[in-house]
């Protein structure tokens, strides 16, 4: 791969997946060192190092320098699936940093498809689970359907991220009043208690210490 093509790989996906450059550029590099040992054998004096600049590959196999054309083909194929792998992984990271400060928070989202009893909710660029014992009894939603929910649960499986949706936990009606009541929002009434049977019945209690508050 030449020095400009490497450049504006790194930059592509960097721009699409939101991944830092770096990470690209170690994904690429990795890659290519996986290359070099799948033709040539490992050995510790091994190592590729790109040229954030200007892109330039030096590619050291056994302590000496050689010509990345040299890796071949199928090497360079092998080399590929390892800057893939790297890449889905600091991408399933950024998910996971990215929605782990919203656990307990409301999200909003699209219904794409039914698994099940269970929903697939579009969050934008990642999908969020709905399971059917998060649904409120007598729960409906067609697809394409906006709907809210509470960011349940996180967990990181292989090359991507489940987050788990709930309609029922009582927080969900916290951050729907949070979202409906200005004076909840600015902790002008505090909620104190919650007691919920989702789909059928909600019981708040509240309190202020604003005397201009009823």
């Amino acid at each position: 791969m030449k020095s400009e093509e490497i450049l504006r790989l790194v930059d592509t996906i960097h721009r699409s997946k939101e991944i830092e450059k770096e990470v690209v550029f170690q994904g690429i590099e990795a890659a290519l060192l996986s290359a070099v040992r799948r033709k040539h054998g490992e050995s510790e004096k091994d190592n590729v190092v790109i040229d954030r600049e200007t892109g330039v590959t030096t590619v050291i196999q056994d302590g000496q320098e050689i010509d990345p054309e040299e890796l071949g083909r199928l090497a360079a194929m092998s080399g590929k699936q390892v800057m893939f792998q790297k890449i889905r992984e600091a991408e399933r990271d950024r998910i996971f940093e990215e929605y782990e400060d919203k656990i307990g928070k409301l999200v909003s989202g699209v219904v794409q498809r039914y698994e099940g009893p269970n929903l697939i909710v579009s969050l934008g660029r990642v999908e969020g689970f709905l399971p059917r014992s998060e649904q409120a009894p007598g729960e409906r939603f067609r697809v394409g359907e906006r709907i809210k929910s509470l960011v349940k649960d996180l967990q990181k499986s292989a090359n991507r991220v489940k987050i788990t949706l709930s309609r029922t936990d009582r927080e969900l009606v916290k951050a729907l009043f949070a979202l409906e009541i200005p004076e909840v929002q600015d902790n002008v009434i505090e909620i104190k208690k919650i007691a919920r049977e989702a789909g059928y019945r909600t019981k708040i209690a509240v309190t202020t210490y604003d005397t201009n508050v009823d």
